[in-house]
């Protein structure tokens, strides 16, 4: 039988059953939620990872607490973030009178998880510096590592956060390991065996690239960390885990054709590996411009692969890649290679390969490849040393 009501009373009707039906799925995803947590005690996931944000890449978020461990023993750490989302002690915005202020920008090397925040080369370079610190004088080191980030995305950090803090000197750990590879798309590309890249880059020709990811990333983790049905999607993808406890390693270990893209570093330069260098050479000039148009002074510190340092480390990387030309390897061309970008740029340079080869105690942690307690006292020892050796703390910080 046909609907003879007028055709506004058949649109008010359909728009009813409309309603009726998206207010019967918020119901029911309510009462799913609320069954979930009851049933499975669930609370919502920290952001333990990292956050989505278009202009830099990633954020930390703040107040997060959780277990970071080795999944062979190595380490187990209690990790807790600062209100500003540092692996760090407290720093106000403000800077005091008196202060001089070092900030630290890196990637997992100085963001240090594998040890408490007191035994990191930020928290022991301060200590160094503080003990002999004139009258009147004292040293805040401010530690802003966070891992999986190259150089293009602590220059950002530096635009958008980093120099909130108005730091008379900023110090970048460079890691010659991968933060070539973390700067450059194709090489991320190739890395992490991914079709394209969610976060910002620098082209060779000084274009930065922001790809606009940020809001459908950031609404997936939103719902993977709140909310129980997100939860248990995550975990059904393998996507889950834990919220109180990170382990890393084991499993997590880094596949052969993975292995070889960093390895491209220790090789003559092809196409992409100069289109590489090139990108991370702008990054460091658009970091050093934007550091001294605040008024503050760029240095740099070279933290050397572990290959480099250790025979046995680099004969295990050429045995499971028999493939490679092995005389055509320099293991001193990463650090070399960096070294004379940076001198082009009148960026003074530490480079710690040679002192870690010739250190008694075992710097990097043999399975995870992190600095121990003791990479990070010497990290801290040699800095310490080099920044009055090259005048980077003004005459009257100097002891």
């Amino acid at each position: 039988m046909a609907d003879t009501r007028p055709a506004a009373a058949r649109g008010m009707s359909v728009r009813g059953r409309v309603l009726a039906l998206i207010f019967g799925l918020v119901l029911a995803l309510a009462l799913i939620e609320i069954a979930g947590r009851a049933a499975l005690g669930f609370e919502p996931l920290p952001g333990w990872a990292q956050d989505f944000y278009s202009r830099v890449g990633y954020e930390l978020r703040p107040h997060e607490a959780y277990t970071y461990a080795s999944s062979d023993g190595e380490f187990e750490n209690e990790v807790r973030t600062n209100a500003r989302g540092l692996h760090d002690v407290e720093h106000a915005l403000d800077k005091p009178p008196g202060v001089f202020r070092i900030l630290i920008l890196s990637d997992s090397y100085g963001q240090a998880r594998e040890v408490p925040i007191e035994a990191n080369f930020a928290r022991r370079l301060e200590a160094a510096l503080d003990e002999d610190a004139p009258a009147g004088r004292t040293f805040e080191v401010i530690n802003a590592g966070q891992f999986g980030l190259g150089t293009t995305q602590e220059y950002l950090y530096y635009t958008v956060e980093g120099r909130r803090y108005d730091p008379d000197l900023v110090l970048v750990g460079f890691y010659a390991g991968n933060d070539v590879v973390d700067n450059h798309a194709p090489l991320i590309k190739a890395w992490n065996d991914v079709s394209t890249v969610e976060f910002p880059t620098f082209s060779p020709d000084g274009t930065l690239h922001q790809p606009g990811m940020a809001t459908g990333r950031r609404i997936l983790t939103w719902l993977r960390q709140n909310t129980t049905l997100g939860h248990l999607a995550a975990r059904a993808l393998g996507e889950g885990g834990s919220a109180e406890r990170v382990e890393v390693g084991g499993a997590d270990e880094v596949s052969a054709a993975a292995l070889r893209v960093p390895m491209g570093a220790y090789l003559p330069p092809d196409a992409t590996w100069e289109d590489g260098w090139a990108v991370t050479d702008h990054a460091f000039a658009e970091l050093k411009r934007a550091v001294e148009a605040d008024g503050a002074r760029l240095g740099v510190f070279l933290i050397p692969d572990r290959r480099q340092v250790y025979d046995e480390e680099w004969d295990a990387t050429l045995d499971r890649l028999p493939d490679l030309d092995a005389a055509a390897l320099d293991r001193d061309r990463p650090t070399d290679t960096a070294v004379a970008l940076l001198a082009a740029q009148d960026i003074p340079a530490l480079n710690l390969l040679e002192p870690f080869r010739v250190a008694s105690e075992r710097l990097y942690f043999p399975g995870d490849g992190h600095f121990t307690p003791a990479g990070h006292a010497l990290t801290a020892q040699l800095l310490a040393s080099w920044l009055r050796e090259v005048g980077l703390i003004a005459e009257e910080d100097a002891p």
